[in-house]
């Protein structure tokens, strides 16, 4: 057995699996007001949430006519939490206190009417999203136009079919828990989204201290360093050579390293086969400056930029100076390969997620400027910390 709702009355039938696998041939007829029930409309309600508990509804009714209101409490309390009031301010003060699910209004009442009521509801915060179903003895329809641009949702001439009336409140109940499941899933994304972003930046944080350190530990290395893109465009350059060119580091990412590096001992044989300037045999052989060029690959073994690392060639004894930079260059290369998986592994996990939260907000425009700034200064790093990376892999390899 099945239970479907009627898309015309919004009553409640109880049909058997026999009849709805003969849906294509036998129409099936809702059993309160005769409508014929389309198919489209059966196959939502199937697959519908759990049937509603009414008593955790609360209904509040507003009648002058007291004969009247008290039949209807004796009717529908036994399906659902009721109260009642006999006027306009009346009701409106229960509306307030008791903030019912769902509010039964009837449109004419001395003094303050049904239209004046619900606009009352509609306009106070507290009482404003209250489903209201007005109950009215005339059949205008203006009258039932004017009470819908009022904010009602559904309009019920007296007398009144007790059956039906309750087969219209449970739809509107069963829309306001979907809602309801709707608005708590909602809830819980977006708390679940603010811990992700919390944990993110918290990583972040610690990748961005992890990174600094990395690089205070290079700027000890004495040779000049150089961390170059593709086109030849600084990325980064430790101490040593922010020295020999008197420049700070924002002035030096983003140029291109031989217009900067006004050295005429630089020489680079992969470099000068792109079209730099090129050493004659002698001048190699007399240079005093030894130049590595380390080009680091992505996953797909791409090239992603060179480094290039810049040594002067000198005879003679090891000085302290050049044996704390020795130390230093040992310290960097152990801490790199003790920590290189856990770096990758956190960088790999931090992107994953951002990537996984952004097709979650694709929808959301709101959240959606919170991530960009978070995904995009992810990249960045990732990009970073796997040039450093790469840099002392192949470093330590040659």
């Amino acid at each position: 057995m099945k239970v479907i709702f009627c898309e015309e009355c919004g009553g409640k039938n109880i049909v058997a699996d026999e009849q709805l696998e003969r849906i294509d041939n036998t129409p099936l007829g809702c059993q309160i007001c005769g409508n014929i029930i389309s198919q489209e409309t059966i196959i939502p309600h199937l697959r519908s949430s759990e049937p509603i508990n009414t008593l955790h509804y609360h209904l509040l009714l507003i009648d002058d006519d007291f004969a009247h209101l008290q039949l209807m409490k004796t009717t529908l309390e036994k399906e659902y939490t009721v109260s009642i009031a006999s006027t306009g301010v009346h009701g409106l003060e229960l509306a307030a206190e008791r903030k019912p699910d769902l509010i039964l209004l009837d449109l004419s009442m001395p003094g303050m009417d049904g239209y004046e009521v619900c606009k009352r509801l509609k306009e106070n915060p507290v009482t404003r999203k209250i489903t209201v179903i007005f109950v009215s003895a005339r059949d205008d329809k203006d009258d039932e136009y004017k009470g819908f641009t009022l904010g009602a949702v559904d309009y019920i001439n007296k007398p009144i079919n007790l059956q039906i009336l309750n087969a219209r409140i449970t739809v509107q109940l069963r829309l306001k828990q979907l809602v309801d499941q709707q608005k708590k899933q909602s809830d819980s994304l977006i708390n679940s989204l603010h811990q992700d972003n919390i944990e993110i930046e918290q990583q972040l944080e610690r990748l961005q201290q992890e990174k600094n350190n990395q690089l205070a530990l290079l700027d000890l290395v004495q040779d000049r360093l150089i961390i170059e893109n593709t086109e030849g465009r600084i990325l980064w350059v430790n101490k040593a050579t922010r020295d020999f060119c008197n420049m700070r580091l924002s002035e030096l990412v983003g140029s291109l390293r031989h217009e900067v590096l006004q050295d005429p001992s630089f020489y680079c044989a992969e470099c000068s086969s792109l079209g730099e300037r090129a050493m004659s045999e002698e001048q190699q052989e007399n240079n005093q400056v030894q130049t590595l060029h380390i080009p680091f690959f992505d996953e797909n073994e791409e090239m992603q930029g060179v480094a290039h690392v810049i040594q002067e060639q000198g005879g003679g004894q090891v000085n302290d100076s050049e044996q704390i930079c020795q130390a230093a260059e040992s310290a960097v290369n152990d801490f790199i390969d003790k920590n290189r998986k856990a770096i990758r592994d956190n960088l790999a996990t931090i992107l994953f997620g951002i990537d996984a939260i952004g097709s979650l907000l694709r929808q959301n425009k709101d959240l959606e400027t919170v991530s960009r700034p978070v995904t995009k200064a992810a990249e960045e790093l990732d990009r970073i910390v796997c040039t450093l990376l790469d840099f002392q892999q192949a470093d330590k390899k040659s």
